[in-house]
């Protein structure tokens, strides 16, 4: 087993996204290394699109951008 460690604000973002989508943290985690896994896979070059690709409305976005970009 590894371990990832997080910010506190990273954590938020992902807990988010998996409420969002009606997920576990762990199902999300799973379906991201699952499309990561595929050669075909996406990639997301921001925050913005990442979250989009979850299913994210332009709202949640604006709710999550402050604390994506709490590090910057």
């Amino acid at each position: 087993m590894k371990v990832i460690e997080l910010s506190d604000e990273q954590y938020a973002i992902l807990e988010a996204a998996a409420r969002k989508g009606h997920e576990t943290l762990d199902q999300l985690i799973a379906r991201m290394v699952d499309g990561l896994a595929d050669a075909e896979g996406p990639i997301y070059y921001t925050d913005e699109q990442f979250l989009r690709a979850l299913g994210a409305d332009d709202e949640e976005i604006a709710e999550l951008s402050p604390i994506a970009n709490a590090d910057e």
